[in-house]
């Protein structure tokens, strides 16, 4: 059958899906802003037919109550666009220093955030490539297959997307790049049960770092890698423009996939849930919360009964200067890693550091994500326009992330010094985050769709629709 066919009613849920990037809406991407507060009644806990689940809205032959925008509004999973806010006001935190600063300088906010935000925005790409594919009820054939190219194509259009901006030269580990390898490699678990997703998740949680410090192990210096991974990256083309290419997208970059992919393979199981169910909320945030308290028990517990010990023991200033540079192991810990610990000594997998990429951090961070995605569905229909804003942000994820990038780079370039908008460098925490939250909520209000959202959700349906 031909991509080039009209859409199905299942392709007109689709349409009212989440999609990965341009708005995570949950459920429903209608697009309209709430005419309305919804009323915190027992709706909550109302059971919608498996179509309303797929797209947010009533199923066929169902009848809105009320007026229709309020219940579009209602209908929404408007807690994934939260969580999404939070994950990308997360990475402000890291990128431009949003909080307080505390007695010994240090910024509050950091250690709470780093690595954690960016698990979450994962995580979420993930449930939204779920939401995408039918959610609860997994298309076949055809719809399966528009779903699955438009994954592929976003990922595609991230990779240029987030070259240039890497190429900015800004002190942001950007994200973006990363993605197409993500969408990629979820693609073929696209059609697959959630049981078979967590699972793979939870394997790759354990087996991702292990495997990961083997090979950059062989990849150090004198290892039988160590030509091979040099002769790659002198053809990668990413390489020569941005010094981020295939080999750091998969292992040794600031998000390889080889520990990445267990926040998104969660998602994308997470996705396949009926997310207005109330017990299923409650159920994220038990199980997350769970899985991260036994996750950063267990490495306290091994680095307090030996390992600590080992590494301060065995470390090496220069293994550790490719990866963050610390000058002790204590100051490695509090600040974290750069996406990968150092392979001098097997120990370091025992941390759980924000962007360490061992399995303690995997699935403490991951864990994490879970219990504030749960915890965001639960709250946010009762605080709906309170929230508002954080959604707005979060719905318009793409545009505020290469924003924010943007104003960094015109805030260290010096241009704007000595001018009327010279507050954009003197306190570029404050214009970031204000600039956002005020931007994001205007936009959404007035037009919907996202600036760079809207053309990159028609290019990538039109494109998925016309391969055969």
């Amino acid at each position: 059958m031909s991509n080039s066919i009209s859409p199905s009613p299942r392709d007109g849920a689709a349409e009212t899906a989440a999609d990965p990037i341009d708005s995570a809406r949950g459920a429903s991407a209608a697009g309209t802003a709430p005419s309305a507060p919804a009323a915190p009644s027992g709706r909550a806990d109302a059971q919608p037919s498996p179509a309303a689940e797929r797209s947010g809205g009533p199923g066929p032959g169902e009848r809105s109550e009320g007026a229709g925008a309020a219940k579009k509004a209602a209908d929404r999973l408007v807690g994934i666009d939260v969580a999404r806010g939070l994950a990308v006001l997360g990475m402000f935190v890291v990128h431009v220093g949003v909080g307080w600063t505390l007695a010994d300088g240090s910024n509050a906010l950091y250690g709470l955030v780093s690595g954690r935000s960016a698990a979450l925005f994962a995580l979420l790409a993930g449930v939204s490539i779920a939401l995408l594919s039918g959610g609860p009820t997994p298309r076949a054939g055809h719809d399966m297959g528009v779903a699955l190219w438009r994954v592929v194509i976003r990922g595609l259009i991230m990779l240029p997307v987030g070259t240039l901006l890497t190429m900015t030269g800004t002190p942001v580990s950007v994200i973006l790049a990363y993605y197409a390898v993500f969408f990629v490699l979820a693609a073929p678990l696209m059609s697959e049960r959630w049981k078979i997703v967590a699972g793979t998740a939870a394997v790759l949680g354990v087996l991702g770092p292990v495997v990961s410090f083997y090979v950059r192990g062989l990849m150090a210096e004198g290892g039988p890698l160590r030509g091979p991974v040099a002769a790659v990256n002198s053809y990668d083309p990413l390489v020569a423009l941005a010094d981020d290419g295939v080999v750091n997208f998969l292992l040794t970059g600031a998000y390889p996939a080889i520990t990445w992919m267990p926040f998104v393979f969660a998602g994308m199981a997470i996705g396949r849930l009926r997310l207005r169910r109330r017990a299923v909320q409650w159920s994220l945030v038990g199980v997350g919360a769970g899985l991260a308290a036994v996750a950063y028990t267990a490495s306290w517990a091994a680095l307090a009964l030996g390992g600590r010990a080992r590494l301060e023991a065995s470390f090496d200033a220069e293994a550790v200067a490719g990866h963050g540079g610390a000058s002790s192991v204590a100051e490695a810990l509090r600040v974290g890693f750069p996406g990968t610990v150092p392979v001098n000594d097997w120990a370091w997998l025992l941390v759980s550091a924000g962007h360490s990429g061992t399995p303690f951090e995997v699935f403490g961070a991951g864990g994490i994500a879970i219990a504030v995605l749960g915890l965001c569905l639960i709250v946010a229909p009762y605080l709906r326009w309170a929230v508002y804003p954080l959604a707005a942000v979060g719905a318009l994820a793409l545009t505020t992330y290469v924003g924010h990038v943007l104003v960094i780079r015109l805030a260290e370039s010096g241009l704007v010094d000595g001018t009327p908008l010279g507050f954009v460098s003197d306190r570029l925490d404050l214009t970031v985050l204000v600039g956002a939250l005020v931007f994001a909520t205007v936009w959404r209000l007035l037009v919907r769709r996202g600036p760079l959202e809207g053309p990159l959700h028609v290019v990538s349906m039109w494109a998925a629709k016309r391969i055969p």
